[in-house]
């Protein structure tokens, strides 16, 4: 009882701007679209689709994945919200190709937001091109 005590003092010492809240789709309507544009290309293993170089959303066709990629060292976990539904994937950024995620990116509103690792929060459009993509894994 008194470490939960103590723990609150020190939460409550801690100023309102360094309390940031989670990241959910809703708050993220307030960033601006990052700078970019989508491309889409076939492959021998599969097709894909970037956003300039911020954004890869790659279909495996051999394995039936989908794998979602930021440049640089790969984060802990990356995390994607959509306008339907906010979850994290692991490093390697792989989901099957039946997961309702990929759905979520397809449909989302407008945008999703991808973060994770060193680099800003994205705010990518939603454009044909990631539902290309996660299509062509299904197929």
């Amino acid at each position: 009882m008194i470490r939960l005590f103590i723990a609150s003092l020190a939460l409550a010492a801690v100023p309102a701007s360094a309390q940031q809240p989670a990241l959910t789709f809703e708050t993220g309507k307030a960033l601006p679209i990052s700078p970019g544009a989508w491309s889409y290309s076939a492959t021998p293993a599969g097709s894909e689709a970037r956003y300039g170089n911020l954004l890869s959303i790659r279909c495996d066709r051999t394995s039936r994945t989908v794998i979602i990629s930021r440049p640089g060292t790969p984060p802990a976990v990356l995390s994607i919200a959509t306008s339907a539904l906010t979850r994290a994937i692991p490093s390697t950024g792989r989901v099957a190709a039946t997961d309702p995620l990929l759905d979520a990116i397809a449909f989302s509103r407008g945008r999703f937001l991808v973060w994770g690792g060193a680099g800003a929060t994205l705010a990518i459009p939603s454009w044909p091109e990631a539902a290309r993509s996660i299509e062509d894994c299904r197929i």
